[in-house]
């Protein structure tokens, strides 16, 4: 079996090292950042990123480079003194420590270890202006007690490469990028794996994500991440829709249901989305992948279970108060539940449904029905897949079929 090798560093990634320089150049300004998190899922390229990182950095000047720890091969009791002194015994004006998986400190529910490492090592750091932390997390870290920590922090997010830099990667090797991207929707582990293994299909690289990121996972958990990855954007209530259990009342099910979504967040596949008041994918690559996986192996269940939402949505999105969070998710289950028929015809399709939705929608906040519909929930890569879905045209029609009503209903 031919081995595979970690994915270079491309455009996106080249980008965030520049922000790294770019904060160690102002470590002297009153307001530059010191604590730099670098996040994305399993698989996503962190680590790589870090020590890519670190390498680049031990060659520049005047920059010291005081230590590298991987915190989840460290016990966190004796951690912050053996990095505050290996800090203290580097003289360099301008210092860098790099901390890879600090996001494991957060495993214990009551947060103890996390907030004693911010207060035994990020806050003296910050406060002592020399160094800059460097993070690698598998989760956006914003939980910070001390205020000086969060003044000084940012978070930047490492995620899917997109057909460009896939393009670049395979430039001058026999794989084609557009078939590479459609295989891997820019995952860089589910990538590096392709690479390795040519004649891989859709099948086999759904295969692989679901074996790769769900392996830690109990059997039902396992299956409800399954389920899920079929929604931009769930709740509890449609996963009992589609679960058959949409009329119970068995409160011990919905107790299950939640401890299942509940261990899904824990380990970073799923997080609380506060602006739709639903449940996300971290990473809508490997949402994706996932999905994929459902579809070819449970063609029937993925499309009776696309119709459920279709219908689900229709229904909440009547509520013209909370269209602005819906409207992604509605189209996007109706051009999913006509997936049989050609792009042009689900397109089609879902212009027809925006108009014939028209009279529930009056009292709308337009400006972030639009704003939410053009972003696709402030996510590129869900617009990307409702164009490859829709494709462009039609997604422009329903935009423009937006500013029309907004235009009607605010006159």
């Amino acid at each position: 079996m031919p081995k595979s090798t970690p994915v270079p560093l491309m455009a996106s990634r080249l980008n965030l090292v520049g922000k790294v320089l770019d904060a160690l150049k102002k470590m002297d300004q009153p307001s530059s950042p010191r604590l730099l998190i670098f996040w994305g899922s399993r698989g996503s390229g962190k680590t790589t990123f870090i020590e890519e990182t670190r390498k680049r950095l031990s060659s520049e000047p005047n920059i010291e480079v005081a230590g590298y720890w991987d915190v989840s091969a460290s016990k966190p009791k004796g951690l912050p003194a053996r990095i505050m002194k290996a800090v203290v015994a580097r003289k360099a004006k301008t210092k860098a420590i790099f901390l890879d998986n600090l996001d494991v400190l957060l495993k214990d529910s009551s947060g103890r270890d996390f907030f004693n490492f911010e207060s035994k090592v990020i806050l003296p750091l910050i406060e002592q202006g020399d160094t800059l932390i460097v993070v690698g997390s598998q989760v956006e870290l914003n939980l910070w007690q001390e205020y000086d920590v969060r003044l000084r922090q940012e978070n930047h997010h490492i995620g899917p490469l997109n057909l460009d830099e896939i393009s670049e990667m395979v430039r001058g090797t026999k794989f084609n990028a557009a078939t590479a991207y459609k295989l891997t929707f820019g995952q860089p582990k589910a990538l590096e794996k392709y690479l390795s293994h040519p004649k891989w299909t859709e099948q086999d690289a759904a295969r692989f994500a679901s074996n790769y990121f769900l392996e830690e996972l109990p059997k039902e958990t396992r299956e409800i991440a399954q389920m899920v990855s079929l929604f931009p954007a769930f709740n509890v209530y449609i996963l009992r829709k589609v679960q058959g259990n949409a009329n119970t009342e068995d409160d011990g099910l919905l107790a299950r249901y939640m401890d299942q979504i509940n261990e899904l967040t824990r380990r970073w596949i799923v997080r609380f989305d506060t602006d739709s008041g639903g449940y996300r994918f971290t990473d809508q690559a490997i949402r994706r992948l996932l999905s994929l996986h459902v579809a070819s192996s449970r063609p029937k269940q993925f499309n009776e279970i696309q119709q459920i939402a279709a219908e689900y949505f229709q229904e909440e999105a009547q509520n013209a108060t909370y269209l602005p969070q819906l409207i992604v998710s509605a189209v996007y289950h109706q051009a999913q539940a006509s997936r049989a028929k050609s792009q042009g015809k689900r397109g089609a399709h879902c212009v027809k449904w925006v108009e014939s939705m028209r009279d529930y929608w009056n009292g709308a906040n337009w400006k972030q029905v639009i704003e939410q519909w053009e972003s696709g929930d402030k996510n590129p890569e869900l617009k990307n897949e409702i164009t490859s879905l829709i494709g462009v045209g039609y997604f422009q029609k329903i935009t423009g079929l937006f500013l029309q009503y907004k235009k009607e209903m605010e006159a």
